[in-house]
């Protein structure tokens, strides 16, 4: 399937990520450097992006990325209403890791049991990147016949949506880090950081 070009960016720092806190669907703030994080990506596209005010932009509806979104399109100058939320990028659910200190949830079974299965294992009360790779499918099949969009979302959901579109094995993708300050760039089905 030919996917249109897609403009990855993650939500600046938050609080949590700070405090070394797993979130998924609880939200927590952005920090100072997350909201300068948010402006300086804002910079990079429109640096590297050719008729930004004219592209889609999605965006996960969870407060730190709806927050980043609207840093960018206020950078931008682009009104806040283009924005489509979309429950499909939304972050993996963590279950009952959420809220949770990773060092203190590494100490638990249920960690080392996801750990050996991290592609499978489905987190009480949460997901298994099986579920988050069905959804995230059906968010790119949907926007199939765009020519380029801007996706603003979370970790585990980019590192998702790059390996659906990439076509890289679970093992590969399971390894993909975006750091908060990192934009990417999607265009038949290879990836670059835009600088």
């Amino acid at each position: 399937m030919n996917y249109p070009t897609i403009i990855l960016v993650r939500h600046g720092q938050t609080i949590w990520n700070k405090e070394g806190r797993f979130q998924g669907r609880l939200n927590s703030p952005l920090t100072q450097k997350g909201e300068l994080q948010a402006k300086e990506n804002s910079f990079k596209l429109k640096k590297n992006i050719e008729n930004i005010t004219n592209i889609k932009i999605f965006s996960s509806p969870l407060g730190r990325a709806r927050d980043t979104a609207y840093i960018i399109c206020d950078e931008l100058g682009i009104n806040r209403d283009r924005i489509i939320f979309d429950d499909r990028i939304i972050e993996f659910n963590y279950g009952i890791f959420e809220g949770q200190k990773r060092e203190d949830m590494m100490k638990r079974q249920e960690f080392q049991d996801r750990e050996a299965n991290k592609w499978s294992y489905q987190i009480e009360n949460g997901e298994s990147y099986i579920l988050v790779e069905d959804r995230v499918k059906d968010f790119l099949d949907d926007i199939k016949d765009e020519k380029k969009v801007i996706i603003v979302a979370h970790e585990m959901v980019n590192r998702t949506i790059r390996g659906v579109y990439c076509n890289y094995n679970k093992d590969m993708t399971l390894k993909l880090r975006q750091p908060n300050n990192i934009v990417l760039y999607l265009q038949n089905r290879e990836e670059k950081i835009l600088s």
